[in-house]
């Protein structure tokens, strides 16, 4: 066989593999996906908006509507951990979601802890540690 040929079979033999695939940028090969939903709340159950979300893993992010919700299409089909951080609060809230093809899982209510004391309740200064002291023999 000649070259010219040969690049012929071996781009035939690709598109056959791909299908209508192979000029899409995203894919990567044979992978199913499905969504996770959720909300974001403080430690009171008020909702947080503008929280970012997003799967362990995966360059995609959300952010969470007015009412703390969250929506995540395109996740692949496995166990996913979920993470939620905002403004405002301290770490994170996670939660493990089994995704399913072409079903929606839920992560329900994900609490973050605000920076500042609920109202109320003073923040606690801790303690001061004891110096030691050594004593020369």
């Amino acid at each position: 066989m000649k070259r010219p040929q040969i690049v012929a079979l071996a781009a035939l033999a690709m598109g056959t593999l791909l299908g209508d695939k192979g000029c899409d940028s995203n894919y990567i090969g044979v992978q199913d996906y499905g969504t996770v939903i959720g909300n974001v709340v403080d430690q009171a159950g008020k909702p947080i908006s503008n929280a970012l979300v997003r799967v362990t893993g995966s360059t995609g992010t959300s952010s969470t509507d007015p009412k703390g919700g969250f929506y995540l299409q395109h996740v692949a089909v496995g166990e996913q951990t979920v993470t939620a951080y905002a403004a405002g609060y301290n770490g994170s809230a996670t939660c493990d979601a089994i995704v399913a093809k072409d079903k929606t899982a839920s992560c329900g209510n994900m609490s973050l802890l605000s920076t500042t004391a609920p109202q109320g309740l003073q923040q606690q200064t801790p303690a001061p540690l004891p110096t030691s002291t050594s004593t020369g023999s």
